[in-house]
């Protein structure tokens, strides 16, 4: 089943669902439990499923949503990451400017159609 995050982490589907089944349950289950003719354990069990039940769905939506909401972002560049890096105080000011002058380097070598890609693979991952 798709989800369309347009809807809202609980649709009207599930609120119809709730109302038209799950409360009604509840309440016949409620009442039954009212003349003695299920136990405690009956009521709270049921409550407890359907009421479960209803928060699992919420949450799996609320999952699918963020899972298409990261989906949306683009993912940062090196430089971007080496700014936030700096930015946060992970690293140094030399050790960006270290960084950040290699990062150019790289970036003029990718522009010569002589180079190996491999050999800047394993350049940006050190």
């Amino acid at each position: 089943m798709p989800v369309d995050p347009e809807e809202g982490l609980v649709t009207d589907l599930m609120l119809g669902m709730m109302v038209v089944f799950g409360i009604d349950i509840i309440a016949l289950v409620g009442f039954m439990w009212l003349t003695d003719n299920v136990s405690t354990a009956v009521f709270a069990g049921v409550t407890g499923l359907i009421l479960g039940g209803f928060g699992c769905w919420i949450g799996w939506r609320w999952r699918e949503i963020r899972k298409l909401d990261s989906a949306d972002e683009p993912e940062r560049s090196a430089l971007d990451e080496l700014k936030h890096r700096y930015a946060a105080g992970e690293i140094s000011e030399a050790e960006f400017e270290r960084k950040l002058d290699r990062l150019v380097e790289i970036e003029d070598r990718t522009e010569r159609p002589d180079i190996d890609t491999e050999e800047l693979a394993t350049e940006r991952s050190e």
